[in-house]
């Protein structure tokens, strides 16, 4: 969970927010509201839920691949199950909770005067701009990343159970050799 959150952390937000010069140790904090405040200029919030729809959706075709590798012939009934299990899976993220959580986040490693810079970037044409098309491009990186993690996945299954199967044969040489 701690990973995922940390993921959502980064695909989330610009890569900007990390790179304030500020001393923020010498310079006060934001509030809790210019920090909500600055979530919600962001939509944040939608945005944490339109990534977990496309994660459960990458999940559930990934269940989907995995469960026609074990069984080749699934049928309907059998995949709309695999489905439904995938689709629950990431149907109730607690995105209120972490964006509650990334609130002493923000304010450990951006000033008030670094916050009050970046609203006023967000709320320009071209930082209203970012906000309008980062949500497909997100989209479309998630399909990409999906795509490489799934060609990649089967892969690592595969040396897994190429790797289990071995380790297994290995105890039942042991276990068949006669005790010295």
């Amino acid at each position: 969970m701690r990973k995922l959150f940390c993921l959502t952390l980064l695909l989330c937000l610009p890569s900007a927010f990390l790179l304030s010069q500020t001393n923020v140790q010498n310079s006060p904090s934001p509030t809790k509201e210019d920090v909500l405040k600055f979530m919600d200029l962001l939509h944040l919030r939608a945005q944490l839920k339109q990534y977990f729809d496309g994660v459960g959706k990458q999940a559930r075709l990934g269940a989907e691949q995995g469960f026609k590798q074990k069984v080749p012939n699934a049928n309907p009934e059998q995949l709309a199950e695999v489905d439904k299990f995938a689709d629950s899976l990431f149907s109730d993220m607690p995105i209120d909770e972490m964006l509650d959580a990334m609130v002493p986040i923000y304010q450990r490693h951006l000033t008030k005067e670094d916050l009050d810079a970046i609203l006023a970037f967000y709320s320009s044409p071209v930082g209203q701009k970012l906000q309008r098309e980062q949500p497909a491009m997100m989209q479309e990186g998630m399909q990409l990343g999906g795509e490489i993690g799934r060609r990649r996945i089967g892969d690592m299954m595969q040396k897994m159970d190429e790797f289990t199967s071995n380790l297994a044969q290995q105890e039942q040489d042991k276990a068949k050799k006669p005790k010295q």
